[in-house]
């Protein structure tokens, strides 16, 4: 499906969209959403039109407004132990807390499991990267036993296949035109 161009009041409210439509799969609405997984819809500080998807203290998911994902809760506690990514991008950043030492995110190509950082993970045409803004981030294939660790500034491109992981330093062009993305 094709988005209406940036300018568009949908695409500006696209995120909100995309939490109710979570809620809704979720059985409920999007205050129910928020209670249940103890995440709430914010707006973005800098960018009052953007929303924000906060999790307790320790987590917060940008999404663009093409993303479909829902977070899953591994073990019943209130903030969620993982996000499933099926296409678009998600801004995360988590920092680690007395009751959630880790979070990943699930992509049909890939894992990024990380342990307290902010980064950035986009599924597009059979294909999964990963950006490390800020901390460490380990990216394996789904059904790979061998990762990739990734430090700040380092990429990775995840596709179908059984070949080696090759972390790369990301030309800044390629860079700022994920984060112009998230109106970074």
């Amino acid at each position: 499906m094709k988005l209406p161009s940036k300018k568009c009041s949908i695409c500006i409210l696209w995120p909100v969209f995309a939490v109710a439509a979570a809620a809704n799969w979720f059985g409920g609405s999007t205050e129910a959403f928020g209670q249940a997984n103890g995440c709430v819809l914010i707006s973005d500080d800098r960018n009052p039109l953007d929303k924000i998807l906060r999790c307790g203290e320790g987590l917060s998911i940008r999404s663009t407004p093409n993303a479909r994902y829902h977070l899953t809760d591994q073990d019943g506690s209130q903030t969620p132990a993982a996000a499933r990514l099926d296409s678009g991008a998600l801004m995360i950043e988590f920092t680690p807390g007395k009751h959630r030492r880790n979070f990943q995110i699930l992509t049909p190509q890939a894992i990024a499991a990380v342990r307290g950082t902010k980064w950035v993970v986009e599924v597009i045409s059979g294909r999964t990267s990963t950006l490390v803004l800020s901390g460490t981030v380990e990216v394996a294939r789904r059904r790979g036993a061998r990762g990739a660790v990734l430090q700040a500034g380092e990429g990775i491109d995840v596709s179908a296949g059984s070949g080696p992981l090759v972390v790369k330093r990301w030309a800044k062009r390629r860079v700022d035109a994920l984060l112009a993305r998230f109106n970074q």
